[in-house]
């Protein structure tokens, strides 16, 4: 793994210049629309960020405290914690975030999480390029609550080694944050370690720190490894192999303080199911997820349920409801068409599955969803929307659009 470029230069001062900025408006106006955006930029283009920047880089890191919240998970009731700065501190530290991207060359080409030029398109890409994964044994372990079991007396010397001779003030900002101990819960002050910041936009970059030693020990033993921040998957070619890889997946989680979901881990015999990162691995076919598909399912469901209750208490018409609804399909599937580092699932899963016996099942749900949402109705009155009514509406079939792509060179 290469070393970043040296500088004298704290990246809170070089944070400060126009380019820099500038650069990162850009980058965000591809993923962000609207007043997000605009305040997003409003404030990076603003004095009052050049002055934190500065504030950081005098050692000055009087930063509010960050609120404990429950986030409710998909599908479960269970709840997620996350802890959230204030807008203009969270402003400011996407912004660092993405100035941190230059130590992106540490990591290993198998880490796929929160990464500037990687993604979970390349890890199948280079499982197209070998070929033979369907043959080979595979371990898919999961770690147990990873950002919050993050120990940050083992991160910090971590983080010590990777910036601290290269950028001081940005170490000491980072230890700052990592080892505050201290949060907001219902307007209480509670003292109790954050473990990695989830939530924290600096969590992604902790994530990936911390299980670093592992990613070495299986690029070194695996024909084929991936992680994704906890979601760990390993390629081999017995089951001897197997085993000895999951007892020193199970070491190096260990050796840092984590654990394993039990439920979640497994060896996988060659040819068996296999879900990985939102795509089912079945033998050598290649389908959407049925986590994914579920995920999915319940955020269009949720949407088109709001836009029927602004209809009925009259806030929007029923046509600009379906209008909204059809564009809010388009975009899930197909990104908002603004840029190319967008991961839609034109870009990732078109490019992946082998089989589209998901998609078709998703188009017939969103075409349900636009009907209802487009008349009103719940019961067969919905299907006065016609098919071609929904074409007109905007709507773009998965199915067709699969095909479509799978036909363009540029696809394969």
């Amino acid at each position: 793994m290469d070393k970043p470029t040296e500088t004298n230069e704290s990246l809170f001062i070089r944070l400060c210049s126009q380019d820099m900025r500038d650069a990162f408006i850009e980058h965000r106006s591809r993923k962000l629309m609207g007043e997000e955006l605009g305040e997003l930029a409003a404030y990076i283009k603003s004095d009052e960020c050049v002055d934190d920047l500065r504030r950081l880089a005098r050692g000055d890191f009087d930063f509010p405290l960050p609120r404990q919240v429950k986030l409710r998970k998909n599908h479960s009731t269970r709840r997620r914690i996350i802890y959230i700065y204030p807008p203009r501190q969270n402003m400011l530290l996407k912004y660092l975030v993405w100035g941190m991207r230059e130590y992106d060359s540490i990591f290993s080409d198998s880490l796929y999480s929160f990464r500037q030029n990687l993604n979970v398109a390349n890890l199948f890409r280079k499982m197209e390029i070998q070929g033979d994964v369907h043959e080979l044994y595979a371990v898919k372990a999961d770690v147990h609550d990873y950002g919050h079991s993050i120990r940050p007396e083992l991160l910090k010397p971590m983080l010590a080694d990777i910036v601290g001779s290269r950028d001081p003030k940005l170490f000491a900002f980072l230890e700052y944050l990592l080892m505050r101990h201290e949060f907001l819960r219902d307007n209480e002050v509670v003292h109790a370690s954050m473990g990695g910041l989830p939530g924290v936009p600096v969590g992604c970059f902790f994530n990936n720190v911390y299980l670093m030693g592992l990613d070495a020990a299986m690029d070194e033993r695996a024909s084929l490894y991936s992680r994704y921040a906890d979601d760990i998957c390993v390629f081999v070619s017995s089951a001897e192999a197997a085993q000895e890889a999951l007892e020193q997946i199970r070491y190096q989680v260990t050796s840092m303080g984590l654990s394993l979901n039990e439920d979640k881990t497994q060896i996988i015999e060659p040819g068996g199911s296999i879900e990985l990162l939102g795509i089912q691995i079945r033998g050598s076919e290649l389908d959407v997820a049925d986590n994914t598909l579920s995920k999915a399912k319940s955020k269009l469901t949720h949407y088109a349920k709001k836009l029927m209750r602004w209809e009925r208490y009259g806030k929007i018409s029923k046509e600009e409801a379906a209008e909204r609804m059809a564009l809010r399909i388009n975009r899930y599937f197909y990104g908002d068409g603004t840029t190319e580092h967008q991961l839609s699932w034109r870009e990732f899963f078109f490019r992946v599955i082998t089989r589209p016996d998901t998609l078709h099942e998703l188009d017939l749900v969103c075409q349900d969803l636009l009907r209802k949402v487009a008349t009103g109705k719940l019961g067969n009155a919905r299907y006065r929307c016609r098919y071609e009514d929904l074409r007109s509406l905007g709507y773009t079939p998965l199915v067709h659009e699969y095909y479509s792509y799978r036909k363009e060179p540029a696809s394969r």
